[in-house]
């Protein structure tokens, strides 16, 4: 019980990492002052700790599991060989 509890914990901080960081496209359409950017910025930037706090959590298998970064560059090697042939 506790196992599944700290695996929910650590994808739950996953995905709020990640939507603290789609936060920043939505930046630049906001009318905010230069103090509240002070502000913003910072915890935009905390959220790279929240993720490995979350990664630690769930533990490297699950990490691995949804770790995009990969299938994009395979991605894009395909496409890459697409395009020379």
């Amino acid at each position: 019980m506790k196992q599944r509890f700290t695996r929910l914990l650590g994808v739950s901080l996953i995905v709020f990492s990640w939507i603290l960081w789609g936060i920043i496209i939505l930046l630049p359409f906001c009318k905010l002052t230069l103090t509240q950017y002070a502000i913003v910025y910072p915890v935009i930037l905390a959220s790279t700790n929240i993720f490995w706090v979350g990664a630690a959590l769930v533990g490297k298998e699950l990490v691995r599991k949804i770790n995009i970064l990969p299938k994009v560059k395979i991605w894009l090697k395909s496409c890459r060989m697409k395009r020379e042939t």
